[in-house]
């Protein structure tokens, strides 16, 4: 929570609780850290036609001399597969971040342990 007062003239100054600055610079470099993985995700989004293109013009090539038709059938549809988790994944992950909570902020903010000396 932020509380606005006023300083210095008319200039609004945020006044801010103890232990917020913290909490604020972890949804920061959450939200950051998710929209580099929303980037990433479209970048290998844009590798996915090329790959569709790969797969399709190979799914109905056969042979009878030769299994090279087959293996590269195989190949582009497990790169396929692979590409299809991986954009997946990454779009979790940034949404993940980018929602924030509790998790974040103890991934962004670990508690130190009890017996801990401070400095």
């Amino acid at each position: 929570m932020v509380t606005w007062c006023f300083a210095e003239g008319a200039i609004l100054v945020p006044l801010h609780l103890p232990g917020e600055i913290p909490k604020d610079a972890a949804i920061l470099a959450s939200r950051t850290l998710a929209l580099l993985l929303t980037v990433w995700a479209l970048t290998e989004l844009s590798y996915l036609p090329d790959s569709v293109y790969a797969f399709v013009h190979h799914m109905n090539r056969e042979s009878v001399l030769s299994t090279a038709p087959r293996y590269w059938h195989h190949y582009y549809l497990v790169s396929l597969g692979f590409l299809v988790v991986r954009i997946a994944g990454i779009s979790l992950a940034a949404r993940w971040l980018f929602k924030g909570g509790p998790n974040i902020e103890k991934l962004f903010l670990p508690v130190a342990p009890e017996g801990a000396a401070q400095n």
